[in-house]
């Protein structure tokens, strides 16, 4: 699986948070999102969420935190 670039989500704590990124699996061309925790991104993803269909590289998001 191929990760694309990472979005940093903060939690409450210094540097605490989730990584997420989007995913591409060449095998099946199947897309996905992979949710990784910031202090120990080295462990892998904590979650994976398969998606209907890919999403490209390139594909910018913006964490935007509730009001």
């Amino acid at each position: 699986m191929r990760p694309d670039e990472v979005t940093f989500v903060p939690d409450s704590g210094e540097g605490e948070g989730w990584l997420l990124t989007f995913t591409w699996d060449a095998t099946t061309d199947g897309g996905g999102l992979a949710i990784l925790d910031a202090t120990d991104g080295a462990a892998g993803p904590v979650a994976t969420i398969r998606l209907p269909q890919r999403v490209p590289f390139g594909f910018h998001g913006t964490w935007l935190p509730g009001t």
